[in-house]
């Protein structure tokens, strides 16, 4: 039953549409990260999913809020990919 549950709470957020802001914000790093060829690992699609679990909690929408302004805010990538 737990795992009949867990499945379902994972194919829900599989399936659940992305919001612009997190699919621009992870967009806008992944290009970095190829661009400079940084050894950052990161996925695309595993950012989008962590950035909508974050928008969905009140307490992290600031933080996700600040985090697209310092990443869609930064013309140079190598300050993109400082971004808090």
């Amino acid at each position: 039953m737990r795992f009949a549950l867990l499945a379902l709470i994972t194919l829900a957020a599989c399936t659940q549409p992305r919001s612009k802001t997190c699919r621009d914000i992870c967009a806008r790093e992944s290009d970095c990260v190829t661009s400079t060829s940084s050894q950052i690992p990161f996925d695309e699609k595993e950012c989008v999913v962590a950035c909508e679990m974050l928008r969905n909690d009140q307490q992290n929408l600031a933080k996700v809020e600040q985090h697209k302004e310092c990443v869609l805010g930064h013309p140079s990538c190598t300050d993109v990919l400082e971004c808090p």
